[in-house]
C-alpha cells in the first residue's frame, strides 16, 4: 500500500514539473529600468537600425536552416546566406556605400518568413 502511495505521489509531482516547465511565461515590464519582455514564446528576428548599419539578431531555437538575404527594390538578390544548424544568428549589414535605393533583408526559418526594409537617400 505504501509502494502504490509513494508511485502516485511521485507521479503527480512528475506530471507537475512537466505541466510548469510546458509554460510560457509573459513579463508585462519593468519600469524602473524600461526594460519591456513581451513574450517569452516570441520567435521572430531583432533589427536594429543605427546609422548606415543595419544589425540583425536572431535565436534559432530549433537549429534548423536559416536563409538570410537582401534584395533591392528590383528584386535583384544583392547578398545570400544559408547557416546551417546556428543557434544564435548574430549579423551586422553595412549600407553606408550602397546606392540609392530600397532595400529587403529577408530571413527564413522553415515555414516562416521574416523582412525588414532599409531605405538609402
Amino acid at each position: 500500500m505504501k509502494s502504490l502511495k509513494s508511485i502516485s505521489a511521485m507521479a503527480l509531482l512528475f506530471a507537475t514539473a512537466v505541466s510548469y516547465a510546458n509554460t510560457s511565461t509573459t513579463i508585462s515590464s519593468v519600469q524602473k529600468s524600461g526594460v519591456e519582455i513581451i513574450s517569452s514564446d516570441n520567435n521572430e528576428p531583432f533589427f536594429r537600425k543605427a546609422g548606415d548599419k543595419l544589425y540583425l539578431n536572431f535565436f534559432n531555437k530549433e537549429m534548423g536552416d536559416i536563409q538570410i538575404r537582401v534584395v533591392d527594390s528590383d528584386n535583384r538578390i544583392i547578398y545570400s546566406e544559408v547557416l546551417k544548424s546556428k543557434l544564435v544568428v548574430e549579423k551586422a549589414f553595412n549600407f553606408g556605400k550602397a546606392e540609392k535605393d530600397s532595400y529587403k533583408v529577408v530571413v527564413k526559418d522553415g515555414n516562416d518568413t521574416y523582412a525588414e526594409y532599409y531605405v538609402v537617400k
